[in-house]
């Protein structure tokens, strides 16, 4: 289930383009998924090496690593 989820969210950061976020300079590897800087969220590794945002957490809840990788709690 969790595979399938984290497919899901890596599919739709691929979507999203990038160029003018503060993410947009990190260098990452693929797969690799970090909490954005605010906290608000989490950003996906893409094929290219680049971060993408992966989505925001909902209300009240902010991204937090739970077993090394990010969830909204």
């Amino acid at each position: 289930m969790k595979f399938i989820t984290l497919l899901g969210l890596a599919a739709t950061a691929l979507a999203m383009p990038y160029g003018e976020l503060p993410w947009d300079d990190l260098i990452c590897t693929p797969p690799e998924y970090i909490c954005k800087p605010d906290f608000t969220g989490w950003l996906v590794c893409n094929v290219d090496g680049h971060y993408l945002d992966g989505g925001n957490c909902d209300g009240d809840t902010w991204c937090e690593y739970i077993n090394d990788l990010p969830y909204c709690v």
